[in-house]
């Protein structure tokens, strides 16, 4: 296996704000709300100009802007070192903007607390109003932690798909901002970046010499945008920008925007810097809806094997607790081009994933389209009230890349060795397959890594009913014992329904006798006649 984490490289996100220079010294470690005056002279329309020119020969428009469109919110002015928090924020409420749902500026409090320590020592490790990741919002989000408002503090809408973003991905990042509004992004905001009216930004390679993390939102393009507005200590060679909002307050002649060049060497580099992300799918959250997971932070780290090219992953959840009406399953992984399948699986004598594929149910297959948390969406299907795990098997021999699949796993700061986030993992939660061995991820952890910590794997099943399936002579499962169910025994025995579940086939033997027959089908309809 590629060694888990040692050490975590990613820069910080601090931002200490100078309100006079608006400098950021840093240390080192499926689709709300006021917009910008489009009238005012401080502000170009980016939409009509030209909209429909290409960009790079295909589908693409010149230039765009989520804020000329009324996707963007209001801009803020952050308290404490929050940029990460309000940036991604900021992408989420343009994306319930975009599809008409604002309800609220976001509530950034909420996700600064849910991404500190906890009083049992555990989760990010970190101060309320601190430094942070962009991945810390990932795993809120994902989690269906939040968002929430200060008036509403409940989550109404629960993230089912995210994707990731580098910096090579230039038009990747203009179709997801045409989709969602918005993308958060990361960059090494410095002084000597910034032009004379502190509206447009670009540093090269080598630049600097030290890292100053900052957290923006992007909300647009504009691939015309004059490389000659860049008057700070450098121009970059070509034209092109991002437009970017930021969350210092209105500091600038842009209300508080400012444009960042395509060609800034530290935007969105993820060698310095979380990927940048946007949100893909969401779903608003019922009364009956439950999210089973067995990590609460989402993906902080990927497993990956050395040459595994197809790898099978388990989680085990008690569907007895909440819903057993499975609506999707949702994962995390790098692996981008990856075919995966999904899998019901039940448990065997031992309490782990029965290893006999015989009875394993297929809920779904596709490819991942992206990097980022995949949503396996298919028709909803009853599993049994009781424990059992959903598998995810992905197929990476197409492209030649690793299987990868995220696990919430342990951080430390490489520079000063502490620790940046504590994970809690427990025996049978997890599993793989290795080596056509089934084997705990914790135990594998000890004694594959001598690590006592361990991981869990980020594989999360979305119920939306919980439905009483231990009623015996409820053959159909729709919790009533009435003639259905003796026509349901019926067509099973002249093979019209061949396959029973675990636990149609225990209400079907209505007798016990182990036996499933014409017997229970005539005892069902005595019960029926008698009331007895």
């Amino acid at each position: 296996m590629k060694k888990h984490i040692i050490t975590f490289t990613t820069i910080l996100i601090i931002s200490l704000i100078s309100l006079s220079g608006f400098s950021a010294n840093a240390a080192v470690v499926n689709k709300f709300g006021t917009t910008v005056d489009k009238d005012s002279d401080n502000v170009t329309s980016l939409n009509e100009q030209n909209p429909q020119t290409d960009s790079d020969g295909d589908d693409l428009p010149a230039r765009y802007s989520s804020r000329d469109l009324g996707y963007t919110s209001s801009v803020k002015s952050q308290v404490g070192l929050r940029c990460w928090a309000y940036a991604s924020m900021s992408t989420y409420e343009s994306l319930l903007l975009k599809d008409n749902l604002f309800y609220g500026d976001l509530n950034v409090d909420t996700l600064d607390v849910w991404g500190s320590t906890r009083d049992n020592g555990l989760g990010w490790q970190r101060e309320i109003l601190n430094g942070g990741f962009t991945s810390i919002a990932t795993g809120y989000f994902t989690s269906w932690a939040g968002p929430d408002t200060e008036e509403d503090p409940v989550p109404r809408y629960g993230t089912t798909a995210l994707s990731f973003y580098n910096k090579s991905e230039r038009d990747d990042i203009k179709r997801a901002l045409m989709r969602t509004g918005s993308v958060t992004a990361n960059y090494n905001d410095n002084n000597a970046g910034k032009s004379i009216d502190k509206c447009a930004y670009y540093l090269p390679e080598n630049a600097v010499s030290t890292i100053s993390g900052h957290s923006i939102s992007i909300v647009g393009w504009d691939d015309e945008y004059s490389k000659d507005n860049f008057t700070g200590s450098y121009m970059p060679e070509s034209d092109g920008a991002w437009l970017c909002k930021n969350s210092w307050g209105e500091y600038n002649t842009l209300g508080g925007y400012l444009w960042i060049s395509y060609e800034d060497y530290f935007l969105m580099n993820n060698e310095y810097f979380d990927e940048g992300f946007s949100v893909e799918g969401y779903q608003q959250i019922e009364s009956n809806d439950y999210l089973y997971q067995n990590e609460e932070f989402g993906a902080t780290y990927e497993f990956q094997q050395e040459s595994a090219y197809k790898q099978t992953f388990f989680n085990v959840f008690d569907f007895s607790a909440h819903g057993n009406m499975l609506d999707k399953v949702i994962f995390e992984t790098l692996s981008a081009g990856a075919d995966y399948d999904v899998y019901y699986v039940p448990l065997d004598s031992e309490n782990k994933p029965n290893q006999d594929r015989s009875k394993w149910m297929k809920l779904s297959e596709g490819t991942t389209d992206y990097r980022g948390y995949i949503c396996a969406d298919f028709e909803d299907v009853l599993v049994a009230s009781k424990k059992a795990a959903i598998a995810v098997e992905l197929d990476t021999s197409s492209t030649q890349n690793q299987c990868s699949l995220g696990v919430c796993e342990w951080l430390r700061s490489e520079e000063t060795q502490e620790m940046l986030f504590l994970n809690e993992s427990k025996y049978g939660d997890s599993f793989i397959e290795y080596n056509s061995e089934l084997i705990d991820l914790k135990e594998y952890y000890q004694n594959k890594l001598g690590d006592d910590i361990g991981a869990t794997f980020v594989i999360k099943a979305v119920t939306n009913k919980k439905v009483n399936t231990n009623i015996k002579g409820d053959v159909n499962i729709d919790e009533k014992i009435d003639i259905n169910d003796v026509t349901y025994i019926q067509l099973h025995l002249v093979n019209k329904i061949p396959n029973l579940t675990d636990y149609q086939r225990e209400n079907a033997d209505f007798n016990s006798d182990g036996v499933i027959n014409i017997n229970d089908a005539t005892a069902i309809q005595i019960r029926l006649a008698t009331g007895n």
